[in-house]
């Protein structure tokens, strides 16, 4: 028999009640001696009730929701931002941001724009304007929950990031290039502290990225990957090494690119009221050649969840066709949501 409503609503009643009443059950009695009753954050109880999985200890949750000093225990940005993507993930109309949406409408290449792998294809006084518009979409979609019985979270995401010449007129206005990037990964929920700061979440996965082009302009790579995301108050730390699916020589587009892009991706995001800082770091860690990256991105609200979003690149790897090309590019434009 289907539950209703009313019984679901029954149901979560109960369990707060039940998470609220259990540390006088435990306590013991004591007559001469005044009692001490802890107190709780009825909604942060209910939402973790609802969002958090189902094998979650109900201690867990009562340790997160305790209100210390008469104030409710504040979540951090990590902690917030998984609660709601749990509370949202069976919404069948709905699909979850994974890495930053955005539309640059303003990206200016102060090295210019790398028009060697188009030579063959540009007449003589054709070239590609230094002001472009550059953008990306990037979902997730939760596919199972526990599957393995380790509190573990499976995902598939989708990631499009494209250049587009839409101010040069002159050729049309073309796609310089799109990178597609599918991957899917398996989270696993973590409480490890490291030097005041909690190891949240560890992920595996495998990751294809791909411009789609065929030919000379073909640029593509597989990698596995590791992922650890570090919490502490409003700020996120994470590193993600990885190591590249080895291809055939006959069919590597691009062989020297973990030189020119690393192996490794360190990233720091804070946020101080209503803005928001973001620092990516990339580099291979040759001494004699050294080569990487770095992108700065800083964003605040103007309406809802739409927010000015200004970003900077330098290095290499701003898009698969230039991954051997040095980008010095500033951005600005729109972002939608940020990352905490």
């Amino acid at each position: 028999m289907r539950m209703g409503p009313m019984n679901n609503r029954l149901k979560i009643s109960y369990l707060i009640g039940l998470v609220l009443i259990m540390p006088l059950a435990l306590a013991e009695t004591d007559t001469e001696t005044e009692s001490f009753m802890p107190a709780y954050d009825s909604n942060c109880l209910r939402n973790g009730i609802l969002s958090l999985p189902p094998e979650t200890p109900l201690a867990d949750i009562r340790k997160q929701c305790l209100v210390k000093d008469n104030k409710p225990t504040e979540p951090s940005a990590v902690e917030q931002r998984l609660q709601s993507q749990r509370f949202n993930k069976n919404d069948q109309f709905s699909l979850q941001t994974y890495l930053p949406n955005y539309v640059l409408l303003d990206s200016f290449h102060f090295s210019g724009v790398n028009d060697q792998p188009f030579s063959d294809q540009f007449l003589k006084d054709e070239r590609f304007d230094p002001l472009e518009i550059k953008f990306q979409f990037s979902v997730k979609v939760p596919i199972s929950d526990n599957f393995i019985g380790v509190g573990d979270h499976w995902f598939v995401g989708y990631t499009n990031r494209s250049f587009w010449q839409a101010y040069n007129h002159h050729i049309s206005s073309p796609f310089r290039e799109t990178n597609h990037q599918p991957e899917g990964w398996i989270s696993f929920d973590n409480q490890w502290n490291f030097l005041g700061w909690k190891n949240r979440l560890i992920d595996v996965g495998l990751i294809h990225q791909s411009n789609g082009k065929p030919g000379s302009l073909s640029r593509s790579w597989n990698r596995g990957f590791l992922r650890f995301v570090f919490e502490q108050g409003n700020s996120a730390f994470v590193i993600k090494p990885w190591i590249r699916i080895p291809e055939s020589a006959s069919s590597d587009d691009n062989a020297d690119i973990s030189y020119y892009l690393g192996r490794s991706e360190f990233l720091y995001a804070t946020k101080y009221s209503d803005h928001h800082y973001r620092v990516m770091l990339r580099n291979n860690f040759n001494e004699k050649r050294n080569k990487g990256a770095i992108e700065l991105g800083y964003s605040f609200p103007v309406h809802r969840n739409l927010n000015f979003y200004a970003q900077w690149f330098y290095g290499y790897g701003e898009s698969l066709i230039d991954y051997n090309y040095l980008n010095n590019t500033l951005s600005i434009g729109v972002q939608l949501g940020n990352l905490l």
